[in-house]
């Protein structure tokens, strides 16, 4: 390995601010200590899928605990009872299992043979009662009597391992510890430098995308007594490298030298070199006491907490603040950076690049579930970071020709269906995000949106899927492409949000063509049973319809949901859609049947809160001229079926899409329309609370709230009386005052004038 050139730290150096601008999000001091509410723990049990392990806001490295065989998609389940290791690499909330690579595990006694593919050979016991996570801090004493301690920076990680005395302490790292098994991995052992190093390839999002390759390194702060390689079943005493499909490193510390172990670590999508950088210019060897380790601890907490003032809320019940920011905690959590502290990141074309200085490149954008609300509450209140992730988007298409429908860290997993970046970046525009090029992107996603020779040839996955019949028919055909219905409703979203976003940009042609096609709903909607089905290229129905199945002859239409589910998804022009079902009052009595249960699945002809499909419909009561009733469901969800607890989550967290949805509706408001700045209203949780904006103090004060009085008696904005059931952020971006007063009875006549309900878009002629 060599050895760092002082010209590459000089010209790393530069990109460093980058990083120091994360761990200093600016904040008016003195600053409350909101850390103490927020929980990593939340969502470890159920279905949400988060993981507790230490991290910092968007950090590329999440170093956590993988609990039994690794199966878990968050890498852990509280449910759990031993945990085999604690990997580098997870994703919050996602609904496959992913990464996990570079598994270290301490472990009591002599190794004598390889575990090979068994990522549970050393696993340890473990308890609750033992076991702490706070933001950017994890610790757990394993039943083997060794405790684990760990906290990161925004690109590396420092551990403190604890043994029990009488024996040698002895450390594993797994080289191929990636859930679904290296392609191919290594492992090299430099006693002198006190390091270990390696790469993964292999691992896959979904069985879909594949990660790549991945590097770590790791320096100790004391030297190694002994070690040893394993290469498949072999294990080498001595040996200070292995290279093949299972590989891992050995190491074992003099016990004279006292019981306590360290270690400082990061991984790279470029290189081993880079992952060294890293961690020399964020986390230096020069600092390794324990002294150094609780310092970083603290620091670690500092950058969280600063993060956590950007919302100060004032009153609620100490379980309503834990909920709050452990759900603020976790919408912080992705997408993550995958550029190194010199700027170099892998590109989506196989290449290595730099980013601009003062620019962060990131990764892992769960599209089809963000673009809903978590991009635009990122835009909202981190206007700087949003701008970086929306460029990062356009800088994806550069290099690859597409625009990634749910990126990785050097290429696109392409799970899930629809143009989710196109609403991504309309998303991130609308509410605030304007650091990119924003014109360069438009124009990327008009080419994608409009002419289907521009799609890259290489695989479907960088491909709007059936855009020419899309064009040409007005909605996707269900015998070319499955999911035919879920494919032509996300595309009208997208094609919605484009308009937006081109018109916000002066473009209006653009606008209005884009707008015409988001009224391609229409071409599905069956006046015949009241819904969207799937039709063919003849212009027929497609044969077996249901309002409760996901599929029609076993032939998926609809995607993670039924009819009963995406008929509301027409969030921006639901007065078009209530008028086709009848007229607004019928409208409502459909959604009051729809939410008689509010996570009944994603098979069912109720309600399924806990999944994207259906996370708007609790708002569109206030385009229906019953805003209280939206003010009542949203509040049922949110004490219903989220809490502070392990299961937290009605559903996959999905990088924070859930998240950011309880924190909107605490705030007492959404963003119902994807691309544009209507935020439509319920109510707000708490008596007040403080949203930091780039352009001023937006305050949201609740006379009367509570768990139990949802209900909006009177409202004013910045003094004046105001009746509408929705506001644009536009009014709020300098900063503003909202004044509700809230009882536990509804006043029906508030917000129900038809004049006073927020916009609808139909075509560009009405």
């Amino acid at each position: 390995m060599r050895h760092l050139l002082p010209a590459a730290v000089t010209r790393a150096a530069v990109f460093v601010a980058t990083a120091v601008a994360l761990r200093a999000a600016p904040a008016t001091p003195p600053l409350r200590d909101l850390t103490r509410y927020a929980d990593p723990m939340c969502g470890t049990a159920g279905f949400a899928n988060t993981f507790p392990g230490a991290t910092a806001p968007f950090g590329m490295i999440q170093w956590s605990p993988d609990t039994e065989a690794g199966t878990k998609k968050g890498g852990y389940a509280a449910t759990d009872k031993r945990i085999s290791g604690f990997s580098l690499d997870h994703l919050s909330g996602a609904g496959c299992v992913y990464a996990e690579n570079f598994s270290f595990m301490p472990v009591v006694g002599p190794v004598t043979k390889s575990p090979g593919s068994v990522r549970t050979a050393f696993a340890a016991t473990f308890s609750h009662a033992d076991e702490t996570a706070k933001p950017g801090y994890y610790a757990v004493t394993l039943g083997s009597g060794i405790k684990v301690e760990l906290t990161t920076t925004a690109r590396s990680g420092f551990g403190r391992f604890t043994y029990p005395a009488g024996a040698p302490p002895t450390l594993t790292i797994n080289g191929s510890s990636v859930v679904w098994g290296a392609a191919g991995s290594d492992v090299h052992i430099d006693p002198k430098l006190r390091a270990v190093s390696g790469s993964a390839t292999g691992g896959h999002f979904c069985r879909c995308g594949g990660l790549g390759t991945v590097y770590f390194y790791a320096i100790f702060d004391r030297p190694f007594a002994s070690w040893a390689t394993w290469n498949g079943d072999a294990l080498r005493t001595g040996s200070a490298s292995a290279d093949g499909a299972q590989t891992g490193a050995v190491l074992t510390f003099d016990p004279s030298g006292g019981r306590v172990v360290m270690v400082k670590v990061e991984m790279s999508y470029v290189s081993v070199e880079n992952a060294r950088l890293n961690a020399a210019l964020e986390n230096p060897a020069s600092a390794f006491t324990s002294g150094d380790f609780d310092a970083a601890v603290t620091s670690a907490a500092g950058t969280w907490n600063r993060w956590l003032n950007r919302i100060e809320l004032k009153g609620g019940t100490e379980t309503e603040r834990r909920t709050f920011y452990s759900m603020f905690y976790h919408a912080l959590l992705g997408p993550t950076i995958c550029s190194d502290a010199n700027g170099e990141y892998l590109g989506f074309d196989g290449r290595v690049h730099t980013v601009e200085p003062g620019r962060v490149q990131y990764a892992n954008f769960s599209g089809w579930d963000v673009y809903r609300s978590e991009c635009q509450f990122l835009a909202m209140i981190a206007p700087k970071e949003a701008g970086d992730m929306a460029q990062s988007l356009l800088i994806d298409y550069q290099q690859s020709g597409a625009f990634p429908k749910w990126g990785i860290p050097g290429g696109d997993s392409g799970v899930m269906v629809g143009d989710p970046a196109a609403a991504m970046i309309a998303d991130f525009h609308a509410l605030g995000a304007r650091d990119f090029e924003a014109k360069s992107a438009l124009d990327a996603l008009l080419r994608a949106a409009t002419d289907p020779a521009v799609h890259a040839p290489r695989t479907k996955l960088y491909e709007r899927d059936g855009l020419e019949d899309y064009l040409k028919l007005g909605y996707v055909a269900e015998e070319t492409h499955g999911g035919s219905v879920g494919i032509t409703l996300e595309y009208a979203s997208a094609d919605f949000g484009l308009s937006q976003f081109a018109g916000a940009l002066g473009n209006q042609a653009a606008a209005r063509l884009c707008l015409a096609h988001a009224q391609n709903w229409k071409n599905l909607f069956n006046p015949a049973t009241g819904y969207i089905a799937a039709r063919r290229k003849d212009g027929t129905w497609a044969p077996g319809w249901s309002d409760d199945v996901e599929n029609y002859d076993g032939h998926r239409v609809y995607v993670e949901g039924t009819a009963a589910h995406y008929v509301w998804m027409v969030p921006f022009n639901l007065k078009g859609l209530a008028d086709a079902m009848g007229g607004a009052e019928k409208a409502s009595h459909r959604l009051d049947v729809f939410f008689t249960k509010l996570n009944a699945g994603d098979h069912s002809r109720y309600a399924d809160l806990g999944n994207e499909p259906t996370l708007q419909t609790p708002w569109i009561y206030d385009f229906l001229g019953k805003p209280w009733k939206t003010q009542q469901i949203v509040r049922r969800a949110m004490t219903e079926l989220f809490s502070d607890r392990y299961d937290a989550y009605p559903g996959n967290d999905d990088l924070g899409e859930m998240s950011s949805w309880y924190i909107f509706g605490a705030l007492g408001m959404y963003p119902e329309l994807p691309g544009s700045d209507v935020l439509v209203l319920g109510s707000p949780l708490f008596p007040e609370a403080i949203v930091h904006l780039a352009g001023g103090d937006l305050v949201i004060r609740g006379d009367g709230a509570g768990a139990g009085a949802p209900y909006v008696q009177r409202l004013k904005i910045d003094g004046r009386e105001w009746s509408k059931p929705w506001l644009r952020f536009s009014t709020l971006s300098q900063g503003a005052t909202i004044e509700y007063r809230l009882g536990p009875t509804p006043r029906t006549d508030w917000g129900a004038d038809a004049n006073d309900a927020p916009p609808s878009y139909g075509s560009p002629s009405n």
